[in-house]
């Protein structure tokens, strides 16, 4: 028989309900769009001034190991709204996502609304993240920045280690 790691109801049991935005939501999602908006506006005002030849990749320390073409600054933004949009329209299903306690009718709700606010933190913190490196990449680029700092690998996965972390225990609290 097939043993579940994750809470005892699957996604086919669950209600398929979604819950109310609340204004907060409706914040982190507008906050997240004008990140996509504003990272793409960066892009395009400073795309001329590049040089050809722009950092593409960095090591732990945060100093760039690899180069390619300007062209390769527009990947940045496009990864930003493909992870933007991605993770929008997924949180329109939160039945499906996985949870470490069981879904009932009763809680199912509530569980569903902290789940979608979380992934809503999470994808503004992806946006913040990709803003910033768009910004070091041209900031670079153009002899204005070293690189990305020392703190940039720690703070950026303390920042998604936090959010996941306060998703999984606050589930806890909610069930």
């Amino acid at each position: 028989m097939y043993k579940k790691s994750f809470g005892k109801s699957s996604a086919a049991d669950r209600p398929r309900i979604r819950p109310e935005k609340e204004p907060v939501d409706i914040i982190l999602e507008i906050a997240g769009l004008i990140g996509i908006v504003a990272m793409i506006v960066l892009t395009a005002s400073k795309y001329a001034g590049l040089p050809q030849v722009i950092p593409t990749h960095f090591n732990g320390a945060g100093i760039p190991d690899d180069y390619g073409g300007k062209g390769m600054i527009w990947l940045l933004p496009a990864i930003g709204l493909v992870i933007f949009t991605g993770i929008s329209i997924l949180n329109h299903f939160p039945f499906i996502f996985n949870f470490p306690v069981n879904i009932t009718p009763e809680n199912a709700e509530r569980l569903y609304r902290h789940a979608t606010r979380s992934m809503r933190l999470m994808n503004l913190v992806l946006v913040v993240l990709f803003f910033y490196l768009t910004w070091e990449t041209i900031s670079l680029a153009m002899g204005k920045s070293a690189g990305l700092g020392m703190l940039f690998l720690p703070v950026t996965l303390g920042a998604v280690f936090f959010v996941s972390i306060y998703m999984v225990i606050r589930m806890y609290q909610l069930k």
